[in-house]
């Protein structure tokens, strides 16, 4: 697809989706790399780890498949500290260039991704696997020296299965993986409070 054409289904698609939801409430597709002209069997996947049964200290289940960007970088979420389950609350994903060329990226509306671990490491909220997200083209360019926004992610609390969560203290992970490559944010510490 040519990036005019992409463009064209971005503007169409813009203009659709102010009648609908907001991109926070759709979830995300994996993107299609070359999609084979006949169905071909499912290649065998590790499945994600289900509400009950959390995943161990130091498994995640963000994509980590693209490889990590080279350009010289550093990525932060911006957000408050603590929220009260129910209240979505939103992070920003940020992308510091720091480096001397610019940062590129043409990428899809939903590419940041996130999971929330408890204190004792296990991840209590993972990223979802069986999502559908809208067909948006970003487009973030980060000169040298400069900070860009890329991303919002929400969270309301909640875990995997939906259920409050217990006040305490928790860490957001969150990933960037689009264009080609994968950008890993510092880990940000939040408080869930009563």
């Amino acid at each position: 697809m040519t990036l005019r054409t992409l463009l064209t289904a971005a503007v169409l698609t813009s203009s659709l989706a102010q009648a609908q939801t907001t991109i926070f409430n759709i979830p995300a597709l994996p993107p299609r790399s070359g999609a084979p002209a006949t169905p071909t069997a499912p290649a065998p996947t590790t499945p994600a780890p289900t509400p009950t049964t959390p995943a161990a200290p130091g498994i995640s289940t963000l994509p980590m498949r693209n490889p990590v960007l080279s350009a010289a970088h550093s990525a932060n979420l911006n957000g408050p500290g603590s929220l009260r389950v129910g209240q979505a609350t939103t992070w920003t994903f940020t992308l510091t260039n720091q480096g001397e060329q610019p940062i590129n990226l043409q990428h899809g509306a939903c590419d940041v991704r996130f999971e929330v671990l408890d204190a004792a490491g296990k991840i209590v909220r993972a990223n979802p696997t069986d999502t559908v997200c809208t067909m948006q083209l970003v487009i973030t360019d980060v000169a040298p020296g400069e900070t860009m926004d890329v991303q919002a992610i929400r969270w309301d609390g909640r875990d995997s299965a939906g259920k409050a969560l217990p006040a305490g203290e928790y860490t957001i992970r969150a990933v960037f993986s689009g264009a080609g490559v994968r950008i890993m944010a510092e880990e940000f510490p939040v408080t869930i409070e009563n």
